[in-house]
């Protein structure tokens, strides 16, 4: 349970780092909504997905890690019965 945790934590990790990187890589000009100034639609939604499946990954290694403290702290048992 404990490596299934840490693999899980390490690829979502590296998912939520890597999103991010492709973001600002990919879309370093899309301004906020506020902004008067025109964009082009597909370029701002596909902004929105790339932001939004990074914060997911970030949300799944974050509760990844979170168990692996609570079992390593606890020192409960690992299996599944």
């Amino acid at each position: 349970m404990k490596r299934a945790l840490a693999i899980l934590f390490v690829g979502s990790a590296a998912a939520a780092a890597a999103l991010s990187l492709l973001y600002n890589w990919l879309f370093p000009d899309i301004l906020p909504l506020a902004s008067t100034e025109p964009q082009a639609i597909w370029r701002f939604e596909a902004a929105f997905v790339v932001t939004a499946v990074s914060w997911t990954a970030a949300f799944v290694a974050l509760a990844s890690m979170l168990s692996l403290l609570l079992i390593t702290f606890t020192n409960r048992d690992t299996t599944i019965r």
